[in-house]
This record gives structure tokens, sequence and C-alpha cells, in this order.
């Protein structure tokens, strides 16, 4: 696991210089290509960045966030919203715990903040594009 979040930070740096796209932040692609195994985590926290988007815009229309300010409140939206949607599908007859279950707490507002400032298309194509070569060097490493 250690190799591969060392491996997935220096492939989206390298990335990130050569194309200008970053993949959702640095250490974003590593937990990705961790997690690629189970879908509803992966599904789960790209639709989570996007409600992280749509709660920073609607808070920043009432507050003045910018910089450090700015990516706080996107972490600690990310936060938030792992905690609620866990909350929510914890309990009761219709428990569905896969749906508590995003990938980390932080890479919700990581990504979102990186939507935001480049957009749905080129963050999400970055992040696709450096998990497929983590999951070359990890089968190429393996064997």
């Amino acid at each position: 696991m250690h190799d591969m979040i060392f491996w997935g930070v220096l492939i989206s740096l390298v990335f990130t210089e050569l194309s200008g796209v970053s993949p959702g932040g640095i250490i974003v692609p590593a937990y990705f290509a961790l997690y690629l195994y189970d879908p509803w985590r992966v599904a789960l926290t790209l639709g989570l960045s996007l409600v992280c988007v749509g709660v920073v815009r609607l808070l920043s229309r009432f507050m003045i966030l910018y910089g450090r300010r700015r990516l706080a409140v996107y972490l600690l939206v990310g936060i938030l919203l792992k905690f609620l949607l866990g909350e929510a599908y914890a309990g009761g007859p219709f428990a569905l715990p896969n749906l508590s279950l995003s990938i980390g707490y932080v890479i919700p507002g990581l990504l979102g903040r990186d939507v935001e400032r480049q957009g749905i298309v080129p963050t999400f194509a970055a992040l696709g594009i450096v998990c497929c070569l983590l999951l070359l060097l990890r089968a190429a490493l393996a064997g």
C-alpha cells in the first residue's frame, strides 16, 4: 500500500507538471487506485466531490471564500457530507453500509476543489489516466 501511495504521488506530480491538469490533487489518484476494486466507493466519492462543489458555491454567496479558507471549507464540507451520509444509512431495516464508505475523509473535498477550478471532464479524465498508469505500474511491479 505504501508503495502505491508513493508512486501515486510521484506520477500525479509528473502528470500535473506535464499536462497542466491536476487529477484531483497529488494524493487522490493513489487512493482511487487502491480502491478501484470497489466501484461503490469510487462512484460515491466522485458524487460527494460534486456535491462539495455545489455546497461550497452556495456558501460562497454568503461568505468570503478564497485561498486557504476555500480549501478548508472544501475539506470540512467533504468530511461533513461523509459523516451525514454514514449516519443516514447506518441503521434501520434498509441499511446500506457501503453507501457510508467513500474513499477517505478529505478526498471528496480535494477532488471537488479541482473540479471547481478545472471542470468536471478535465479533472475526472486526468484522474482516470493517472489511475490507469498506477494500475499498469502495479501490474509491472508484481509480475
